[in-house]
């Protein structure tokens, strides 16, 4: 059910999910109507002297492609349209379901979009060779430098070229029910709370007698503990080299299954252990009433203020993933999409100008904000309930903007003022990681890892080393491939 709720909302959002973290901006807006060689002219020259190339005056199509929600797909193609006259946006339409495998049969007759996503793996587009080189672009543009810190970096596959770009930003979520808080006299943590602090919490949560579990996921304590414990780049304790999982990830997965097969994690969805504690081996653990913390992802906000919950007397609140313990940033992790401009477009200088406003331009941040609070549906309601995503820059007013869109609780306050150095996940972000995901820690010859540690069939510390040798491998092999 949590699967499927999270794959929904990622459709009409989203991370995933929620993989997916986002925001930067562009040049001086055109008069729509206008187009004009003096406008036009002006605008260029703008350009140039902010180092970027001239956008073309000639009259062109660009065509996109993403799974952001179609209404607002339209709506800032539009936007963007209004600002380039002579630029023509052309949304593509692509399914969902198998979006990887649709775009390489576009790319088989020549039809791969000028800008598009990419869907988790960016093993795909490598091997492809979909992914255009926006370099020059990027590194030549002002708004670059207002991008978020821990995602400036993101997309230099090969440490030199930029060729993908951060489009989306849904940060892991950590959700505690205040009232059952409140009920347990346990307090409520404090915003700046530590890895550590959250585990000792979820044990003293935990109380059988009453049938109450310390956690239920959908996001993963070894996910996570790698990224905050070690300021790495992305999972399993990427430094931007190598990886290593012989420390916290091994620690994680360890202490994930001593919680799952002592009580402390909720019984899994559709188990006779659900069954038991539930009732109803269909219902979610976080709509029980009896699962302190939910570690989840931002689209699940909306999903918590339904009246399903409040109705059960659940107060989810959200905080971000806590800070390693001794940790020097602030990084978190997110779900975070990437979008990148085709190798074969015609027009790269333009193409990216759609990149950034679809993405984490300010100018396309400000186009959002104005469709998170104008879109309605048919029947008169708003598209968005509560906004797609956050930002991807550092930007006060956009940030400010997002804001207001919220509950007026101060969680909303803590969260978003520790929520701006995003992690995103590996596949999507690091050359050979699904494919080892798929090849060796999914289905290698230890099984499913994190299940067969579960079962105490392998001992994670005996094999985190094979574990950190064979992704280093991975990631080598597919950094090869990027020679083209």
């Amino acid at each position: 059910m949590k699967r499927f709720l999270g794959l929904l909302l990622a459709v009409f959002l989203v991370l995933i999910f929620a993989g997916c973290s986002k925001d930067d901006g562009g040049d001086e807006t055109q008069d729509s109507g206008s187009g004009s060689e003096q406008t036009e002219t002006t605008e260029s020259q703008a350009d140039g002297e902010a180092g970027l190339a001239p956008m073309t005056g000639e009259e062109i199509t660009l065509t996109y492609a993403s799974w952001a929600n179609a209404d607002l797909n339209n709506f800032l193609a539009e936007k963007f349209m209004e600002k380039y006259p002579n630029i023509t946006v052309e949304i593509v339409p692509v399914e969902f379901q198998g979006w990887n495998d649709n775009l390489t049969n576009l790319a088989s007759t020549g039809q791969l979009p000028d800008v598009f996503w990419y869907l988790g793996n960016v093993d795909v587009a490598i091997r492809n060779g979909w992914l255009g080189d926006m370099t020059q672009y990027f590194e030549a543009d002002p708004e670059s430098e207002n991008i978020l810190s821990s995602l400036k970096v993101q997309g230099y596959f090969d440490g030199e070229r930029k060729l993908a770009a951060p489009v989306t930003n849904l940060p892991y979520t950590v959700f505690l029910d205040e009232n059952l808080f409140k009920k347990q006299n346990v307090e409520m943590p404090s915003p700046d709370w530590t890895y550590s602090e959250m585990i000792d919490l979820i044990q003293q949560m935990t109380v059988p007698e009453e049938g109450i579990f310390g956690y239920n996921t959908f996001t993963k304590l070894l996910t996570i503990a790698p990224i905050v414990n070690l300021d790495a780049l992305t999972e399993f304790g990427f430094d931007g080299e190598k990886y290593d999982l012989t420390g916290d990830w091994a620690d994680a997965v360890t202490q994930r299954a001593e919680f799952v097969r002592s009580g402390v994690h909720a019984p899994f969805f559709d188990t006779d252990e659900a069954e038991a504690a539930f009732g109803d081996r269909l219902l979610w653990a976080a709509s029980t009433g009896r699962v302190a913390m939910q570690l989840d992802a931002w689209w699940t906000v909306g999903l918590f203020k339904q009246p399903e919950f409040i109705d059960k007397g659940i107060k989810w609140v959200p905080y971000t993933v806590p800070k390693g313990d001794n940790a020097e940033t602030n990084r978190k992790p997110a779900f975070v999409d990437f979008g990148t401009i085709s190798s074969a477009t015609e027009y790269p200088r333009e193409a990216y100008e759609l990149l950034k406003f679809m993405g984490w331009g300010k100018e396309g941040w400000e186009a959002k904000l104005e469709a998170f609070q104008t879109l309605k549906n048919d029947d008169g309601t708003l598209v968005f309930e509560h906004p797609d995503g956050l930002p991807l820059i550092e930007d006060e007013d956009i940030w400010s903007g997002l804001r207001a869109l919220l509950p007026e609780e101060k969680y909303y306050d803590d969260f978003l003022a520790r929520a701006k150095e995003p992690v995103p996940l590996g596949g999507a972000a690091q050359p050979g990681f699904q494919t080892f995901l798929d090849e060796v820690y999914f289905g290698g010859e230890y099984g499913d890892v994190e299940l067969a540690v579960v079962n105490g069939e392998v001992n994670a510390y005996d094999i985190a080393q094979d574990l950190t040798d064979k992704i280093n491998e991975y990631r080598q092999a597919a950094i090869e491939e990027l020679n083209y």
